[in-house]
């Protein structure tokens, strides 16, 4: 068995749980390869590819340099979209890692089609969650997204999502997902035993103003440290950043959001409004069922009070152990430190005995509309 992982190298979420994923798949001597490029192939175009090199000849003239950070780096060219058409025959499975809504956008991965028709491999989405846990986005993505009409759980073959879990239920058909969690740790992603304690502000988001207003006016009257990020970070770099503080405040609200795990392996705490700003992270909640579910300890929720939130993060800062809180971590959802290897090693033997081939999306159509929209 031999499996392909289409990713990109840019930071977000998708370079690390490609990553992520070939470290399980190693643990179940599965061989795999990384293609970094594997997204810009699948989304390969004449005038794509025209596109970017004029944005690049562009930016060139206004930076005055040949080469410089600013440079489209993730374009290919046709001859090396033909080479890789060859060379991944060699596989037995194709894995994508992308974003929702791109992976289900009809004017996004234009190659996907082709690809499955040429090669006769089964065609995988592995993401964070599952898209018929979506609720009401499933309507936006497959019938206005960008104004062009999208594809549903038909465009796929099989799902690997770290979570399912949401305050949208999944219906009571058989889905194609396989829940595998993930596992994203790192020398960057470690508790460490002494430092101080300091509150770290999520980016900020357009429409959620008055909450990061009532964060900031909790953290001035209790005179706590606090760093705002802004820009663009390395995944080195905001890797370290999460280590040097000790609680992170979530700006709006997230269908899983990866620093909500990295955070917490190094200790942290996750200070969020309600409780339906992580949904993905409910624990002691049936897939099934509609509504709010709890959340692990290190999840703090002040109920978007002033008042609560200060004494709350008096009390944090009080208690505060690093050490403790990944323990927390570990115990309760083991499955985002090292993912699920017995749910990847059941989907992996369904791939060896052909229960999934490149035929199985064509079965999937009905199941949307089984999708629940509305609670």
């Amino acid at each position: 068995m031999k499996i392909a992982i289409l990713s990109e190298d840019k930071p977000g979420f998708i370079k690390p749980m490609s990553i992520g994923l070939q470290k399980m798949l190693i643990e179940l001597n599965v061989e795999s390869d990384v293609h970094f490029n594997g997204l810009a192939m699948l989304d390969f175009s004449g005038f794509n590819y025209c596109k970017s090199h004029i944005k690049n000849t562009v930016k060139q003239l206004v930076n005055r340099v040949k080469f410089n950070k600013y440079l489209i780096r993730d374009t290919v060219s046709y001859g090396e979209l033909e080479q890789f058409k060859t060379k991944i025959q060699d596989y037995d499975a194709i894995i994508i890692v992308c974003n929702i809504p791109d992976s289900f956008c009809k004017n996004k991965l234009i190659n996907l089609e082709a690809f499955r028709e040429r090669t006769k491999l089964p065609i995988v989405l592995y993401q964070n969650y599952y898209l018929a846990t979506r609720g009401p986005w499933y309507s936006k993505i497959i019938r206005t997204y960008n104004k062009k009409a999208g594809f549903g759980l038909e465009r796929y073959d099989w799902y690997l999502a770290a979570s399912i879990v949401s305050d949208f239920p999944l219906s009571k058909h058989n889905h194609p997902c396989s829940i595998i969690g993930q596992n994203i740790k790192d020398d960057n992603l470690q508790p460490k035993s002494q430092k101080k304690f300091k509150v770290l502000l999520d980016f900020n988001r357009k429409g959620f103003e008055e909450y990061r207003d009532l964060q900031l006016q909790a953290l001035k009257e209790t005179n706590i440290e606090y760093t705002q990020l802004s820009g663009r970070y390395s995944q080195e770099r905001i890797r370290q950043i999460y280590n040097e503080h000790s609680a992170l405040f979530l700006s709006s609200n997230e269908s899983f959001g990866l620093p909500i795990v990295e955070n917490q392996l190094c200790g942290n705490y996750i200070f969020l409004p309600f409780k339906n700003w992580a949904p993905s992270h409910y624990i002691n909640k049936s897939i099934h069922d509609s509504g709010e579910g709890d959340l692990g300890s290190n999840f703090i929720i002040y109920n978007n009070k002033l008042s609560e939130l200060k004494t709350l993060l008096i009390q944090c800062k009080d208690n505060y152990n690093s050490s403790e809180n990944y323990a927390n971590f570990q115990s309760q959802y083991p499955q985002f430190i090292a993912g699920d290897l017995v749910e990847l090693n059941q989907f992996i033997a369904n791939l060896s005995s052909d229960k999934i081939n490149s035929e199985n999306h064509k079965n999937y159509a009905t199941l949307n509309n089984s999708i629940i929209e509305k609670i």
